[in-house]
């Protein structure tokens, strides 16, 4: 048990310093996190004890803010590119564009790609908005 609770300190430590992989950030600290809020928020709306579930709501309203900051800090960086750069990728980009749409048309490619990282912060997002619901209500 004391292993669990190190492995728990050493990757909220890492993560704090933008060394956490995001798949973690996403699934280990993200995936749970949504189960137990989604429990909390049932007992908390079933409880008519204003001060407990304002209590549990600043808690969660503050990990998923901190969620929310570690996954901007440990996401991935876009390089920066000089101007010559970015005008051979946008060249290459008109290359291909004919054969992606293509791929698009016959559906052998979808025609939307998400970012994991902006959906789970939208998620976060959500999520405090509930929780600061109960609190201002």
């Amino acid at each position: 048990m004391d292993n669990f609770f190190s492995k728990i300190e050493t990757s909220f430590k890492a993560s704090l310093r933008g060394e956490e992989s995001t798949s973690a950030l996403i699934y280990w600290w993200g995936i749970s996190a949504y189960v137990v809020a989604f429990f909390l928020n049932k007992i908390i709306r079933a409880s008519h004890i204003y001060i407990f579930g304002a209590a549990v709501s600043a808690i969660l309203i503050g990990y998923f803010i901190w969620h929310i900051y570690a996954l901007k800090k440990c996401s991935p960086k876009k390089p920066k590119l000089t101007k010559e750069e970015n005008k051979k990728i946008r060249e290459e980009r008109r290359k291909e564009f004919p054969k992606k749409l293509m791929r698009k048309l016959l559906l052998q490619e979808s025609f939307t790609k998400w970012d994991p990282v902006f959906v789970t912060i939208v998620i976060d997002a959500y999520c405090i908005a509930q929780f600061l619901d109960y609190i201002l209500r």
